[in-house]
């Protein structure tokens, strides 16, 4: 009996455990793979302030899996003046930000905004860099 009930409670205690992991931003890639794989979303609203001129920056982001995820991140960034669109893309794990023309924000800035959103950030690219022709 004993050992039925220890049973339960690691099935039990296993689930949560993979989903704390889940959330905690453990990466399975090298960095030079993440860095490689920053692309900026292709989006309506992104190529609409990219045309405008703003500057867009991709950060890959840690834990975020859902859609609530997203919501926390569009809640954070998209009530700032000096961003002109965002866009989460749950599949790639990435904040696509395209700045309002002249605005910026540094990298400290992004990596706080982006913790009080609850989660991390472990890769920032931006400009050139991420335009695809």
């Amino acid at each position: 009996l004993k050992f039925i009930i220890t049973a339960g409670l690691i099935s039990f205690a296993v689930p949560a455990f993979a989903q704390d992991k889940h959330h905690s931003g453990t990466t399975y890639q090298d960095a030079s793979e993440q860095t490689a794989s920053l692309q900026l979303a292709n989006t309506q609203e992104l190529t609409a302030a990219l045309a405008q001129g703003g500057e867009p920056i991709v950060a890959k982001v840690l834990g975020a899996v859902c859609d609530f995820c997203a919501k926390a991140m569009n809640k954070t960034f998209g009530k700032r003046d000096d961003v002109a669109a965002v866009y989460v893309d749950l599949d790639a794990k990435t904040l696509n930000l395209v700045m309002s023309p002249g605005a910026s924000m540094d990298d400290d800035t992004l990596r706080k905004l982006v913790k009080k959103a609850g989660y991390k950030v472990d890769t920032i690219l931006r400009g050139d860099l991420l335009i695809n022709g």
